[in-house]
Parts: structure tokens; C-alpha cells; sequence
């Protein structure tokens, strides 16, 4: 029995010598585990049901938009001559090339981050530092992961857009071949892209880790070209809603533009050529040689970015975050808890983001959005409900802004314990959680009710009413989220106490918030449709349900939180997880 099991043993070692030291059962059980750790966030009580049905409802209209939106532009697209000439062969190549490219550069986007994870953030990787497991095996593992990982998002992404250029576009079966096998392929070109950035990225993470103040500006400076972005694309659908007067927009100068930057997008370019059979021998050998490339590039960076995390992981770092700093005298404990808020917000990147960063962006967000809405409603209803749109726009993007206060409590983390044994009354933790909250979003309601001002979409009075109105909300959101988290706390077990993972109260949050915009802003967007058609005027309507709905809303929130909070607060000892 002995003499098997060792010849069992040599015969492992053998075979991880001619694979170059790789223990490929080792990296199925690596694969396993991943797999389990997954299924587990699905057992009854770990998962946010809630939260994974918002995704998907989020995730199937997003692609339904697109189907229906981008489908009809496919038609619009394709129409247009060139030369006085339709030429559908060039159309499609064009569309199919920017399309792919902004796939690609999901991609690369997605894949820096599952790099970073995998590599750098993953809990697993202190066990793995410590334990026999070969680096080489460990690498593979890791790179079969995150492969993995590029090949649903490229079958998901490349499906539906092949799809929908199929719906309004003649194509062969060869072409829905091509389709599928391709994004077998395309994983490995982003994932050889992403390993070429992460070092860097990692680079300008460190650098930024500290200097706090610089990395707000670069992250709002980033939502605000994406919200931007999305601007341009709220412009273009509707146009598309108005009519079919977007394809004048492309005379033969923008034609010309549009083909010569399509000519150097590779290697989106490549395949768009093999979709439509453009030199389909050159464009293979040229996506597969960039494929080559990618896997030998992802082989020797993630090896190497591998090798340098677990050893950094083994040794640690005692160098201290922050300077020792001098209590210079007695102040408000109101004012230090409400410093101490701020301060844990503000130093921590993903904090920052979702809450500073995002009610900042808010403004920009209303008013595209008020800018596209108002006038699609005049041209598609023939009435103008400027006031009722922004009162619905600003209570929704409100709401969605004001997701962060839903960790208001299990955020603190252990801190929390070390803050209450201290001498200060229960009224006052809350309040200055609930105080720092409303200071953002203040800043953020008055900010969208001038800018609307601003723009000429609504008059002074308004503006503040409007502005009224989503603080009222803003406060009755604030203080449900902070006494919900209380009631279901649940603090992070990592070492920096920061939460990675949305909860369910997150997602509740989301739902109670679109539920108050939908009911408050559907129902005076609707009263004031049906009093227009019905040549009544009802304009004081809107001020006296908006009004005495948010009125409502904060006195029912204000009894929420504070409904036996003394007892409650003085008896807590969860947050466990």
C-alpha cells in the first residue's frame, strides 16, 4: 500500500516537472473552491434576494433599451449614402467596429479590476501566502478565474449586439458561428490589455491612497465625464424617439471622420471586418496573432504582479496610515462625532465615491435628464409638466444618491462599540449621523433646484420649492435607512472594517426610494396630465400633494427612528456577522 501511494506521489511530481511545475489537480480544487464560495452567498439568510432581483431587472431593461434603441438606429444607420451611394457593407462595418470597441473597452475596464481583486485585495491570498501550494499552480488558477470571468461578460455583450444587428440586418449562419466563437477568443486579448495597465493602475492607486483631497477631484472629474457621456446618449435616443431626423446629423464630412477613426480602432476593427467579411484571412491572422500576444503578455505580468503580492502578503506593513495628531482643547462632542463621520468617509475611496463624489454629480444628472424628459413630453403629449418632471427627477435621483446613509451604522464597525461606552447620549450619535448626511444632500438638493433655475426650466419660486421638497425627502430617506441598518447591522469581519458588498438593507433602501419617487412624481405628473386634457386647472395640486406627502413622510420617518431607540441602543450587541 505503501509502495502505490509513493509511486502515486512520484508520479504527481513527475507530471508537475513536464507541465512546468503546474499541479493541475491542484488548480481544479483552487477552481472548486471559488465555485463553492459563490454558491454559498446563496444560502438562506447570507443572500440579498432583493438586491440580486434588482440587478437582474436593472440588467434586462438595460439590454431591452439597447435592443429596441440600437435596433433602430441599425436601420437609420445603414441608410445612409455616401457619395450618393448606400453602401451597407461599410455601414455595418462601422457601427459593428465602435460597438466592439466600447465592448473591448468594458472589458479592459472589468478586467483591471478582477486583476486587482484577484491579485492584490482577495482574502484567500493570506491563506495561499502560507500554504504549499505551488506559485505556478496558483497562477493558473488565477488566470483561468479571471478568463472565466471575460467570457461571460463577452458572450453576454457580443450576443446581444450581434443579436440585434442580425434583428435588422440580413446575415448568414456563418455570421452567428463567427459570433459565438469569437468571444472564446476575445477574453484573452482584454485580459492581455488589463495586465498591461494593472501595474500602473496599482501605481496610482498608492500614490492617491493618501492624498484624499486629489482623489475626489479625479473621481468626481471621472462620474463627471460618464454622466456626460450619458448625456450624449439621452440626446441620440431622443432624437431617435422624435423621429428619423438623426441620420441628416451625418453628412459626408462626419462620414469621413467616422470611417478614418474606425480605420485605426483595433483590434475591435478586426473583428468587425471578420463579422462582415472584409479581408477575412487577414483579420484572423490579426486577431489571433493580437490573442497570442495577449496570453503571453497576461503569462509573464500577472506571474509576476502574483509572486510580488504573495510575498508583500507574508510580510506585512506596520508603517503607520496617518501622523499622531495633538488634541489642542475641549470641544463639542456633537462636532467630533460629526468630524469623526466625515473623516471616515472621506479616507476611504469607495465611501467617498458613492456618496461625496455621486451627490456632487447629482445636479448634472437632473438636468440632463430634465432636458431630454421635458422636452419628449411636450413633443410626445403636447403638454408642458416641467414642475411634476422635476419633482419626480430630483426625489428619484435624491433617493439614489442618498443610498450610502443605508450603512450608516455597520460602517462604524467595531468603532461602533468603542463609541458607545463612551459618555455621550444615544440622540447624539444618530443625530450627527443623520446631520452629516443631510449637510451633503443639501448642498446637492439646492445645487439641482439652481441649476434648473439656471436653465430656464423652472421659475425661482419653484426652484425652491422643488429644492424643499427633495430635502424633505432627502431627511425622511436618511433617517429610515440609519434606524433599518441599526435594527440589522451587520459589520465587516476585514481588517479595515470597510464594506465591500452591498446589503440588504441597500437594497431596500433603493426600493422604498423608487417607490416615494415613482408615487409622488407619477401621481402629480399624472393629475397634471388628466387636468390639461380635461381643461381644468389643478397647478396648486401639485405644491399641496408634494408638500404634504414629504411632510408625512418626515413625520413618519422622524417616529421610525426614534420609536424605542434609548432601549434598543443601550441593549445592542449585534453586528456580527
Amino acid at each position: 500500500m505503501k509502495d502505490r501511494k509513493n509511486k502515486a506521489a512520484v508520479g504527481r511530481k513527475r507530471t508537475a516537472r513536464k507541465t512546468g511545475g503546474v499541479n493541475f489537480r491542484m488548480v481544479g480544487a483552487l477552481l472548486r473552491k471559488g465555485r463553492e464560495e459563490r454558491r454559498s452567498m446563496f444560502k438562506a439568510g447570507q443572500f440579498d434576494l432583493l438586491g440580486f432581483l434588482l440587478r437582474v431587472l436593472l440588467a434586462g431593461a438595460i439590454v431591452a433599451l439597447f435592443v429596441v434603441f440600437f435596433g433602430r438606429f441599425v436601420g437609420v444607420y445603414a441608410a445612409i449614402k455616401t457619395a450618393g451611394k448606400p453602401d451597407l457593407v461599410s455601414r455595418s462595418n462601422e457601427l459593428l467596429t465602435i460597438l466592439y470597441s466600447a465592448i473591448f473597452l468594458g472589458m479592459v475596464v472589468g478586467g483591471v479590476g478582477q486583476l486587482g481583486r484577484e491579485l492584490f485585495t482577495a482574502d484567500d491570498m493570506k491563506l495561499y501566502s502560507a500554504m504549499p501550494i505551488n506559485a505556478r499552480t496558483l497562477f493558473v488558477a488565477r488566470l483561468l478565474s479571471i478568463y472565466r470571468g471575460q467570457l461571460v461578460i463577452a458572450l453576454v455583450a457580443f450576443t446581444t449586439v450581434n443579436a440585434t444587428f442580425a434583428w435588422r440586418v440580413n446575415v448568414t449562419a456563418t455570421f452567428w458561428l463567427l459570433s459565438f466563437g469569437s468571444c472564446f477568443l476575445i477574453p484573452l486579448i482584454t485580459i492581455g490589455i488589463a495586465a498591461v495597465i494593472v501595474p500602473l493602475f496599482q501605481v496610482v492607486k498608492r500614490f492617491l491612497k493618501e492624498r484624499y483631497i486629489l482623489m475626489f477631484i479625479v473621481l468626481t472629474a471621472l462620474l463627471g465625464v460618464a454622466i456626460w457621456l450619458y448625456s450624449i446618449i439621452l440626446s441620440g435616443v431622443k432624437q431617435l424617439l422624435l423621429g428619423d431626423s438623426l441620420k441628416y446629423f451625418f453628412n459626408e464630412k462626419i462620414m469621413r471622420g467616422i470611417g478614418k477613426a474606425c480605420s485605426f480602432l483595433y483590434p475591435a476593427r478586426f473583428l468587425a471586418d471578420i463579422m462582415t467579411g472584409v479581408r477575412p484571412l487577414q483579420s484572423w491572422l490579426g486577431l489571433i496573432g493580437v490573442a497570442v500576444a495577449g496570453i503571453a503578455l497576461s503569462m509573464i505580468i500577472i506571474r509576476s504582479i502574483l509572486t510580488r503580492s504573495l510575498q508583500a502578503r507574508n510580510q506585512g506593513s506596520s508603517a503607520a496610515a496617518f501622523r499622531n495628531s495633538v488634541i489642542k482643547g475641549k470641544g463639542s462632542k456633537f462636532a467630533a462625532l460629526l468630524k469623526k463621520e466625515f473623516l471616515h468617509i472621506f479616507r476611504t475611496p469607495s465611501y467617498m465615491f458613492s456618496y461625496f463624489s455621486v451627490a456632487l454629480i447629482m445636479p448634472l444628472m437632473v438636468y440632463f435628464c430634465m432636458d431630454v424628459g421635458a422636452s419628449l413630453v411636450v413633443n410626445l403629449v403636447g403638454l408642458d409638466c416641467e414642475l411634476e418632471l422635476a419633482i419626480f427627477l430630483t426625489i428619484l435621483f435624491g433617493a439614489l444618491t442618498n443610498v450610502f446613509c443605508a450603512t450608516n451604522i455597520s460602517r462604524d464597525g467595531e468603532m461602533f462599540y468603542a463609541v458607545k461606552a463612551m459618555p455621550i447620549g444615544y440622540k447624539t450619535v444618530f443625530l450627527s449621523k443623520i446631520v452629516l448626511c443631510l449637510i451633503v444632500t443639501a448642498i446637492s438638493q439646492v445645487a439641482s433646484a439652481v441649476t434648473l433655475c439656471a436653465a430656464g426650466m423652472v421659475g425661482i419660486a419653484d426652484a425652491a420649492f422643488i429644492g424643499l421638497v427633495g430635502l424633505l425627502f432627502s431627511f425622511a430617506n436618511i433617517a429610515v435607512a440609519t434606524r433599518y441598518d441599526f435594527n440589522h447591522a451587520k459589520f465587516s469581519t476585514e481588517d479595515d472594517g470597510e464594506i465591500k458588498e452591498s446589503s440588504g438593507t441597500v437594497s431596500i433602501v433603493i426600493v422604498v426610494g423608487l417607490l416615494f419617487s415613482f408615487l409622488v412624481g407619477g401621481l402629480v405628473f399624472v393629475l397634471k396630465i388628466l387636468g390639461q386634457l380635461r381643461s381644468f386647472e389643478i397647478g396648486y395640486l401639485t405644491y399641496v400633494l408634494a408638500g404634504g406627502i414629504a411632510l408625512l413622510a418626515v413625520a413618519l420617518a422622524n417616529f421610525y427612528l426614534f420609536f424605542r431607540l434609548r432601549k434598543k441602543y443601550y441593549e445592542f450587541s449585534g453586528g456580527g456577522i
